[in-house]
């Protein structure tokens, strides 16, 4: 049985707090959607916060529910509803990213002299683990060299496509994040996320003091760590920052606690061309195909250079891509998808670009500037700026475009996956709520749609609840002030 979405004392204060504008049949005043938010909204404005919602119907638009909606916070990673739609609108969700390799040299029998190149496409998903065709992407390229024969080869893997394109961290970006794989780098070439994992181990018997293992996956992995022991932190915990061509990482261990034994991280990777690289070598090893060393003299003379088509790389469907993305709240993929909108709408990439075109496209919905103010697709930019009224209005659009399923299929759902995986649910409102959430220190926002099976009249309606200025001790926190709103729109009368 779930637990209730608070504990009956603090519902209790809220309700008692409400003003009542229904009535049961018998003439008691009941609680309503209006009623219940307001409150709880108006107590953590009295407790410093800055909140904001908005709810209208999902198919006229009327607004149902307001409070502040014209207020500016920052959207956090809300702001991938707004690059993953502009993706779908101008691309389809059918859309495919492809990466095409080519071999640049000259086969003599099974000897290739030459160099194997990819061209950038922007794909985010290139040799990711989260699906099989992607995660094979080096052993197709090994497996393409044996169709044609090729059993040795002397030469190097290159990208090609990216000159001239911006692909370093976005502007505002918080510089103490770039270590970690949340804020990898949407280069034009992505591979594997632009991450590696680093595992730490202790071998039975060390002590915290003790220098423990390091262990990369994938095991060809480029990166280089400097791993620094602290046997008197406060806490346990690894963190890692990156400098000197490397991260350096310090594993804490709590002053006369227990001692850790093993830990792991997700770390960015800056270079993802020596990463392919790497995984191509790795993999044409493992097929049994030969590299000669570069300095050693060609077997046999070699041939003009012909450039031919090897294989193409070719990415799950756009509506996948997005799916992810909002589902798991993946910042490279949603600044990648924002990045091929661009280029769909302005021939270019790069955040001037992508802010030009995304204006461009919230112009066309009807959202001007003063409602929502883009500067990247992820939301880690604290440069961002949105009202509950713009992101809602965003949503609401969709709805009414052919990819609007598919964006709404991506959304996370209360109680089942995603970011809402682990939320507090009732009976009624277990899968009945889809939304994005966006948490930035001290924002938390909310961004979705909420079915409501027993009002005909309003059945379906889009929200956008956003928060600010919260801190350590505001009472109630973001989690739980969502838990009492989710509670409303689905069970709730409206007046």
């Amino acid at each position: 049985m779930r637990r209730a979405l608070l504990s009956a004392s603090v519902v209790a204060l809220f309700l008692s707090a409400c003003t009542h504008t229904a009535a049961t049949p018998d003439g008691a005043p009941r609680d309503t959607l209006p009623g219940v938010t307001r409150a709880l909204l108006e107590t953590l404005e009295a407790d410093g916060a800055l909140a904001g919602a908005y709810v209208v119907d999902a198919r006229t638009g009327e607004p149902l529910f307001t409070h502040r909606e014209n207020v500016r916070l920052l959207p956090a990673s809300t702001m991938k509803v707004v690059s993953t739609s502009a993706a779908l609108s101008a691309l389809g969700a059918d859309f495919r990213f492809t990466t095409p390799v080519f071999l640049e040299g000259s086969q003599a029998g099974g000897l290739f002299l030459g160099d194997v190149v990819a061209q950038a496409s922007g794909d985010p998903s290139l040799g990711s683990w989260r699906f099989p065709e992607t995660a094979l992407a080096c052993d197709r390229v090994a497996e393409a060299f044996q169709a044609r024969g090729i059993h040795q080869w002397r030469g190097n893997v290159r990208i090609s496509g990216t000159d001239g394109m911006d692909g370093g961290m976005g502007p505002g970006w918080a510089w103490d994040d770039a270590a970690y794989a949340y804020s990898a780098a949407p280069t034009p070439f992505v591979f594997r996320e632009n991450v590696v994992d680093l595992a730490l181990a202790r071998a039975p018997g060390a002590t915290c003091a003790d220098a423990p293992s390091v262990q990369w996956t994938p095991t060809f992995a480029t990166l280089s760590a400097v791993v620094n022991v602290d046997v008197n932190a406060e806490r346990a915990n690894l963190a890692c920052v990156r400098g000197g061509g490397g991260v350096r990482c310090t594993w804490r261990s709590p002053t006369g606690g227990p001692c850790p034994q093993a830990a792991a991280v997700k770390l960015s990777v800056d270079a993802p061309e020596a990463l392919f690289a790497a995984c191509v070598d790795d993999a044409l090893a493992r097929h049994g195909i030969t590299r000669l060393p570069l300095s050693l003299e060609a077997p046999t003379p070699p041939l003009p250079p012909m450039p031919s088509p090897l294989v193409e790389l070719i990415s799950p469907p756009l509506s996948e891509l997005v799916r992810v993305t909002n589902k798991e709240s993946l910042n490279l993929y949603a600044e990648r998808l924002g990045m091929r909108f661009a280029r769909e709408r302005t021939g270019q990439e790069g955040y001037v670009a992508l802010r030009t075109a995304l204006v461009a496209e919230l112009a066309r919905r009807g959202v001007p500037t003063k409602d929502l103010r883009p500067v990247d697709g992820s939301g880690l930019s604290r440069y961002n700026l949105a009202s509950p009224r713009g992101m809602a209005r965003v949503l609401l659009t969709s709805l009414q475009e052919p990819y609007g399923a598919a964006l709404v299929d991506s959304l996370p759902v209360l109680g089942v996956d995603g970011t809402l995986a682990g939320r507090k649910t009732t009976q009624s409102t277990a899968g009945r709520i889809r939304a994005k959430t966006g948490t930035l220190t001290g924002q938390k926002c909310f961004v979705g749609v909420a079915e409501r099976p027993n009002d005909t009249e309003h059945p379906r309606v889009v929200f956008a609840l956003m928060l600010g200025n919260m801190d350590e001790g505001t009472k109630p926190n973001a989690n739980e002030t969502f838990d009492t709103f989710s509670t409303a729109l689905v069970e709730l009368p409206l007046r």
